[in-house]
């Protein structure tokens, strides 16, 4: 046989195997958030969400199988990037989800803007999202400060106590909280930044001075359960307002009666009294083990991988064209059990805000629904309420 008549049979060959290949390989997402250290309840929480997503799919997105690497980043900043650069160089991933530590996620960002990696994160501060290759499936934390300061000066409260973690996010959150109630009418008179990861927070609840007539509050994971219990310990009378973080369904079981009267505005609560959320939660329930309520952090996962995946269903599939997909990602438009989601121009969720107190209901503690925001544009300016139903204390 000769050598031309190799090449061509040689060429068939290939162009069968070609035909019998899959059109595109598997999507290959990195999973980096923490599953360990202060904020570490919030890990298996969030992979919760991209799983239920996943599921709902056979494992697909966009039509195309998903290969998902979880990295623990542990709420360290070197170690979180040195997990990323596993991800993005050896791993070789397409798209990259989390982290949630904002100050992992600030250090982080310069690496993936230069990797030019599609990433739909947690992290809340601005300085983490750089508005091209970053899209943020849970709030902005300025403009969310500024809501949870707003609400309890609405309210009629005047004089403020304000108590965050010492850290990027916390940072801002008291900042934000002052320029919100502000707003509503109030001043803020105190505030006090404990430490992340402060074990005895007896010293700054101690210190609350008796002039304030509300205190408006930034902990989540072990932080706000701590805080939680030590200051019920003090009967303390004062109002609590603030990020639901510190309250979080996942906490509740921890927090217990310590946390009843606690009021604040989130994306998501699992109590939303609509058919689909109900359904939601049911079948959550079903899927995950008892101690895995769905949450903010839940909900977190499952918009990522939703978004995804109709970002990839109008990619065809393809991840290949950068450009592309991040265009997709930018104008996708999903339903979730919370409701509507969509980005800003500034790579930000819109979506409906819940304003939630933290009530006993049938000898269950649990989040009950007091008002609504329809649509929440993250924005510094005071919203419209669908409704409010609570009374100053």
């Amino acid at each position: 046989m000769s050598k031309k008549i190799l090449t061509v049979a040689g060429l068939g060959v290939a162009m069968g195997l070609a035909a019998m290949s899959p059109v595109h390989a598997d999507i290959k997402i990195g999973l980096l958030t923490d599953f360990s250290g202060p904020q570490g309840a919030f890990g298996p929480l969030y992979k919760d969400g991209v799983d239920y997503v996943l599921k709902q799919h056979e494992g697909k997105l966009g039509g195309q199988k998903v290969v998902l690497v979880v990295e623990d980043g542990a709420g360290d900043p070197s170690t979180t990037i040195a997990k990323a650069k596993k991800l993005i160089e050896s791993d070789k991933i397409d798209v990259l989800f989390g982290p949630i530590n904002s100050a992992t996620g600030a250090a982080l960002k310069p690496y993936l803007v230069d990797m030019k990696m599609p990433t739909l994160l947690q992290s809340t501060v601005d300085e983490v999202s750089d508005g091209k290759y970053m899209f943020r499936t849970s709030f902005a934390s300025n403009e969310e400060a500024y809501l949870q300061g707003y609400i309890p000066g609405k309210l009629g409260y005047k004089k403020a106590m304000v108590l965050a973690s010492n850290y990027l996010a916390g940072q801002g959150a008291a900042k934000y909280f002052e320029m919100g109630f502000n707003a509503g009418g109030g001043t803020v008179i105190q505030k006090l930044m404990p430490r992340l990861g402060t074990a005895d927070y007896g010293p700054y609840i101690s210190q609350v001075t008796g002039d304030a007539d509300v205190g408006i509050v930034f902990l989540s994971g072990s932080d706000a359960i701590r805080f939680m219990q030590q200051i019920a310990g003090y009967d303390s009378k004062l109002p609590l307002f603030g990020y639901t973080s510190a309250v979080d369904d996942s906490l509740l079981p921890a927090e217990g009666k310590a946390a009843i009267g606690f009021v604040g505005a989130a994306s998501y609560i699992s109590t939303i009294d609509t058919p689909e959320n109900k359904a939601f939660v049911k079948e959550w329930e079903s899927m995950f083990p008892p101690d895995h309520h769905p949450s903010w952090p839940g909900m977190g996962g499952y918009v990522a991988a939703a978004v995804l995946d109709q970002a990839l269903t109008k990619t065809g599939g393809k991840v290949s064209d950068t450009e592309a997909l991040l265009k997709a990602i930018s104008e996708a438009k999903i339903t979730t059990p919370g409701g509507p989601f969509r980005f800003d121009k500034n790579n930000n969720p819109v979506q409906p805000r819940y304003i939630a107190e933290i009530r006993e209901v049938d000898g269950k503690i649990q989040p009950v629904v007091i008002g609504k925001i329809d649509e929440w544009l993250p924005e510094l300016s005071p919203p419209t309420f669908a409704n409010l139903d609570l009374k100053k204390k």
